[in-house]
């Protein structure tokens, strides 16, 4: 093997830039998973169905959505700790998980 020459030395140290760039930002970063909730845990091995949907609307206060909400999914309680994501999108991600 030769020298090192000097595009070898860039490469690498572009190469050590992006890998300690991406670990500062997977450490540092907003986690995006649902938290392991005792009632998420509980339908994880539900098929997405209809029981999934009934088990949805029996934690989101019983309600189907109105024709107006039914893009936005099921109402979802303040304490939701998915407020802003369809209910059957994270049950369907603790299913994938486990």
């Amino acid at each position: 093997m030769g020298k090192i020459h000097a595009r070898d030395f860039q490469f690498l140290l572009v190469m050590a830039a992006v890998v300690g760039l991406l670990a500062v930002l997977s450490m540092t970063g907003k986690e995006r998973f649902i938290p392991r909730t005792e009632a998420h845990l509980a339908v994880a091995p539900i098929q997405d169905t209809a029981q999934a949907d009934a088990v949805c609307l029996a934690c989101h206060d019983g309600k189907p959505p109105a024709s107006a909400e039914a893009g936005k999914g099921p109402p979802m309680p303040e304490n939701h700790p998915l407020r802003k994501k369809n209910c059957r999108q994270c049950h369907r991600l603790e299913r994938k998980k486990s």
